[in-house]
């Protein structure tokens, strides 16, 4: 299938993409071959490609859930592409998608991606049938939009119609994506897709059936300046935060890079592993949902390989929240522990990743006690967090008004800060 799948679409483009492409055929036997500039850099394994090479854009509902994925090559704009690079890039990312098909992790929800109108006309699309799979087509002419038509009866094909605003004509299309506008009408018989959300007032004229991407659930991307990494980290906690386990699962085993920090942290105190796991994934599913969390944001604090200021993130990070946590439960904040928890266990991602924490409350979908009180403002869990910045400190005084603030001993204070660093000293002591 990956011979025909690579055959199918160069006849379809009538000639090879000059300088560049990824061999299929190599797929096979679990090894690609990276050719650029016509000479090849060696055998890529597949996962490592994927790593590189492959991103999940997130389409949310209007709670801010995510209901679908695009696919997209990682940091690549599609915009104004000269035409061989623009099939370059397409086949590096049907490539990607014939791997991840083949490896079963294209998962449960609508996965969209792009293609030409050479692609349609091919016979790739039913080679890569998927029952999740939506097919986006962006601004076809009519005869791509009749061939889209005939898959669709034919095959049981998905399409997304991706233009500047609706087709509200008697067209088979399962969805239609378009540019936010005042003026325009949600189209009949297609589940809307609302592109460059900026505003909650943005929302309200689609009604809660709609979907929508943009930066009011995202927030901004992060520029390349602040690490290398920085964004595949805060994409790792924005997976671990807003989606369910399984979700994670795949994640992680789509960035293999990350399952030897993941496990370290999930075998320390810190994780509470009771045993050895095969994979991160086993691990994972091992401790749960809440315990997951945990351990993911601790991995994207941390980094792979983990720098000295990463470490520290990392470790301060687990210390307030197990001090933050454990004082809240055992005080007149037990209602709030849990808060107090995520609270401490976030207070440096901001820093670690350069993010705003509104962008960060936008991103994870944080509570607004969790979220103000990272900003700063004057909420219940406040005085806790500059409790554990005082103890940090060693700050006496500090602590003693702050103890007298919150109805708690020094004593329990003391104790809590002791075990909140024996744990946070294992976790990194394993770290790499």
């Amino acid at each position: 299938m990956a011979n025909n799948l690579k055959k199918t679409h160069m006849s379809a483009s009538q000639t090879s993409p000059a300088g560049g492409g990824v061999d299929t055929q190599s797929l096979e036997t679990g090894v690609v071959t990276q050719v650029i500039g016509g000479e090849s850099t060696g055998p890529v394994r597949e996962e490592d490609l994927r790593n590189r090479f492959l991103s999940f854009e997130p389409i949310f509902d209007h709670q801010g859930h995510v209901v679908a994925r695009e696919l997209v090559l990682r940091g690549q704009k599609t915009e104004s592409l000269p035409s061989e690079l623009a099939h370059m890039n397409e086949d590096m990312l049907l490539t990607g998608l014939y791997s991840l098909t083949q490896d079963g992790l294209t998962g449960e929800q609508p996965l969209f991606v792009q293609v030409s109108r050479e692609v349609v006309f091919s016979d790739v699309l039913e080679q890569l049938a998927q029952p999740n799979l939506v097919w986006i087509l962006k601004r076809p002419d009519a005869e791509t939009c009749q061939r889209a038509r005939e898959l669709a009866h034919s095959s049981g094909l998905k399409f997304c119609l991706d233009t500047d605003t609706p087709d509200n004509r008697e067209v088979d299309w399962a969805f239609q994506r378009f540019i936010q506008s005042a003026h325009v009408v949600a189209p009949a018989g297609s589940q809307p897709i609302v592109r460059n959300i900026h505003r909650e007032s943005q929302l309200t004229p689609w009604g809660d059936g709609a979907w929508f991407m943009g930066e009011f659930f995202t927030g901004p991307r992060l520029d390349d300046s602040t690490g290398p990494d920085n964004g595949l980290r805060l994409e790792l906690v924005t997976v671990a935060m807003r989606q369910p386990l399984s979700s994670l699962v795949q994640f992680v085993r789509l960035n293999p890079g990350l399952e030897s920090q993941m496990l370290r942290i999930a075998g320390s105190i810190a994780g509470g592993l009771s045993r050895s796991a095969d994979s991160s994934g086993h691990a994972l599913i091992m401790l749960g949902r809440q315990r997951s969390q945990r351990i993911t944001i601790l991995t994207a604090l941390s980094g792979t390989p983990a720098t000295a200021d990463n470490r520290l993130f990392a470790k301060i990070a687990l210390s307030r929240a197990l001090l933050m946590g454990k004082l809240a439960y055992g005080g007149k904040l037990s209602e709030w522990s849990h808060h107090a928890f995520e609270i401490g266990l976030l207070s440096t991602l901001p820093v670690a990743l350069s993010i705003s924490v509104n962008n960060l409350h936008r991103r994870l979908g944080l509570s607004t006690q969790v979220a103000k009180t990272l900003a700063g403002h004057d909420t219940p869990l406040r005085p806790l967090l500059q409790l554990a910045h005082a103890c940090e400190r060693n700050d006496t005084e500090r602590m003693t008004n702050l103890a007298r603030e919150l109805d708690l001993s020094l004593e329990s204070i003391s104790a809590a800060q002791m075990e909140a660093l024996v744990t946070a000293e294992d976790m990194d002591s394993r770290l790499i």
